[in-house]
């Protein structure tokens, strides 16, 4: 094999990296971190598959050059104070990493509420006035509110959205068999919307005019009605379909 800097950009891998989040509240097992750390260092170079889908769902593929696929995961604390060190550093905004960008980040959540899958479509600024696990809150700005506050994120605008088409990806993820799957415009203002609200400001620091694409996953508690092996394949679907289905198309 050609090495990666030879490679025609459609053939050169594309990196992912996952977050999941742990333990909090009633979720001493947080599903999320279940579904993002079994694909820590694998790779996808074919089409996934949902356990039990029948053959019209599995036989479903994009007619486009597929693009290898480099996972990796990392896990978060429910805390304000770790999505403020961890996440911008995804984006190196405060490291010089000798790694090279990733292509795209997907961070990942329970939503003990619900039993379906939710790609999150929006973040909040500020709102943020639930305590963490160690009962902190989120920073206050001169105005009173919780959020994003400080000269980093002063030229933030009050509300982000991702790039990921969300809509397409939903249809793709339902079509190869992930029934329970849908995009989503409210993401709980807690520590779920305030990672993406970091990370899709982050991307858009450190690089204006192309930021990194950034995605959040809601995820359902384990066995309702997704087990873990189906949440993981569930992901591995979701990210087949952004990097190689269309899910960056505008």
């Amino acid at each position: 094999m050609a090495p990666l800097d030879q490679l025609e950009h459609d053939q050169q891998p594309f990196r992912v990296h996952l977050t999941g989040f742990g333990p909090f509240g009633p979720h001493a097992v947080n599903a999320s971190w279940e579904t993002v750390r079994p694909l820590d260092g694998t790779v996808l170079d074919e089409p996934p598959t949902f356990p039990g889908a029948p053959p019209p769902y599995i036989a479903q593929t994009a007619s486009r050059r597929r693009r290898p696929v480099h996972l990796s995961t990392s896990l978060l604390s429910v805390k304000y104070s770790t999505v403020l060190s961890s996440v911008p550093a995804l984006h190196a905004l405060d490291t010089d990493s000798a790694r090279p960008p990733y292509d795209l980040v997907i961070h990942c959540g329970v939503s003990g509420d619900d039993r379906a899958v939710r790609l999150e479509q929006r973040a909040r600024k500020f709102g943020y006035d639930k305590e963490d696990v160690e009962r902190e809150l989120a920073p206050r700005a001169a105005d009173g509110r919780r959020g994003f506050s400080g000269e980093r994120w002063a030229a933030c605008p009050e509300e982000l959205r991702t790039t990921v088409n969300a809509a397409r990806v939903s249809q793709c993820a339902r079509n190869r068999g992930v029934e329970h799957l849908s995009p989503s415009q409210d993401a709980g203002l807690y520590l779920c919307e305030f990672s993406l609200y970091a990370s899709l400001a982050s991307a858009q620091l450190r690089n204006p005019d192309r930021p990194t694409p950034v995605l959040f996953v809601h995820v359902p508690p384990l066995d309702t009605p997704y087990s873990a092996d189906e949440l993981t394949a569930a992901m591995r679907i979701i990210v087949w379909a952004i990097v190689n289905e269309g899910g960056l198309d505008s």
